[in-house]
């Protein structure tokens, strides 16, 4: 959860290289609380925290056209994600892909501090809680089914599986997309219970994935 205003706010750092030095000199110029997290651990902790919380997505070296774009795009399913590259030209794409902002991290630690502090303010005027809320129905007894399940209530619109199999995976290690198709089969009864049900437009190797109210049946024509 965002501190309250005037006290140390906690921010969510996911390093796609492991450079604990740039986090760790980031953290001493900053007034703010960097946490280090894994993949999995910023996906579980965003997704309960009901896009409440900042992630700051940290990728050291330049990668292939599109890969971090990917990245972002499964991350800003379950929080709000700033991104931090030295790699040129990408800002636009990062924000189309779903960032709420791009760092140049070579820039100066304190400077870096300074737009994510921006960033906290801009969170806490913005925070909303999901319309579709599922608390206390159904529980699941496997994390990632539930994590599923939260995620699925949360799209606001159409989403390709690779951000979601991307997203239960882990970078450079997606989720194969028949075992994406049997789980969200399996969710099926627990989407009913939220008044939900789940659309696949199937594509050659990929889905698109829609979660709506089921349209009410039509009356027989007389």
């Amino acid at each position: 959860m965002v501190a309250a205003s005037g006290g140390p706010a906690h921010i969510a750092v996911v390093s796609l290289d492991g450079d604990e030095g740039w986090v760790a000199a980031l953290r001493r110029a900053c007034g703010h609380v960097l946490v280090p997290l894994t993949w999995s651990q910023a996906v579980e902790r965003g997704s309960d925290d009901r896009r409440g919380r900042l992630t700051l997505l940290d990728s050291a070296t330049p990668r292939s056209p599109g890969e971090l774009e990917a990245y972002v795009r499964s991350l800003a399913i379950v929080t709000h994600v700033v991104v931090s590259t030295a790699q040129e030209g990408s800002a636009a794409t990062l924000l189309t892909a779903g960032a709420v902002n791009v760092l140049d991290r070579n820039a100066l630690p304190g400077v870096l501090g300074a737009r994510l502090g921006a960033d906290l303010r801009w969170l806490r005027r913005i925070r909303t809680v999901p319309t579709r809320d599922g608390d206390g129905e159904g529980a699941l007894p496997f994390r990632t089914q539930a994590l599923l399940l939260e995620i699925l209530c949360a799209i606001p619109g159409p989403v390709c599986c690779h951000d979601i199999r991307r997203l239960l995976g882990a970078p450079g290690r997606l989720m194969t997309l028949p075992a994406l198709r049997g789980r969200i089969r399996r969710l099926g009864p627990h989407l009913a219970e939220r008044g939900l049900e789940c659309g696949r437009t199937v594509r050659w190797g990929a889905d698109t994935i829609t979660v709506h109210a089921p349209r009410a049946s039509r009356s027989p024509s007389r």
